[in-house]
């Protein structure tokens, strides 16, 4: 019966190395995929966040340079009128870049609200102090929205990055755990058949 003992371990072991090399597979594709799901959060972060909000913050800065120059106007815009129109048309390709950053569906709502605004704005710099004050103003508001969400949506992408962190740490805690349990039973494994072998040796003995 010792030999059909010997063939249990070795088809123990057999598994044992097997799922051992399984478990390897797994864990370092786990890995691979945690890996890439953490790059894509900071890539999304960099390329439709932070890009985002550099545009968000030139167009805040051009606004506030109309609005200080219809400040300084008090009536009338006069020669001012030009400048006004050149710091307008400065922000088309701004809005256009930020327009093909990944939009969410509430930024596309006030970036909508956004371009009807300065649309308004280009058609009524000479209809008096009053409603240009208040198309600046009204930008101003929508920017600060805009840029609101930006924080908004990067929390929420750092805190997928974390989530996806701390599941590769438990994956691969646990991962470590089940390699060295399969190393125990392999070790034990190893130290049954050698104590086998050294009883059959010591039967082999008695018996010459």
């Amino acid at each position: 019966m010792k030999w059909t003992y010997s063939v249990e371990n070795k088809s123990v072991a057999s598994l044992a190395l097997l799922s051992l090399c399984l478990l390897v597979l797994f864990s370092n594709y786990i890995d691979r995929d945690h890996t890439s799901n953490v790059k894509n959060s900071i890539t999304t972060l960099y390329e439709d966040r932070l890009v985002a909000e550099t545009h968000i913050l030139r167009m805040i800065n051009d606004i506030y340079q109309i609005k200080e120059i219809v400040n300084a106007s008090r009536s009338n815009l006069g020669n001012e009128e030009n400048r006004i129109g050149d710091l307008l048309s400065g922000i088309h390709p701004i809005s256009d870049a930020y327009r093909n950053t990944k939009l969410t569906a509430k930024e596309e709502v006030k970036f909508t609200e956004l371009s009807k605004i300065l649309t308004q704005f280009e058609t009524s710099l000479s209809k008096g102090i009053a409603l240009d004050l208040e198309n600046t103003n009204k930008a101003l508001a929508l920017l600060n929205e805009l840029s609101a969400i930006q924080l908004e949506e990067s929390k929420l992408i750092m805190n997928q990055a974390e989530t996806l962190f701390s599941s590769s740490k438990v994956s691969a805690q646990f991962a470590s755990a089940v390699i060295i349990v399969i190393l125990l039973v392999l070790q034990a494994l190893v130290f049954t058949s050698k104590t086998l072998s050294s009883s059959n040796q010591t039967s082999a003995h008695y018996l010459n």
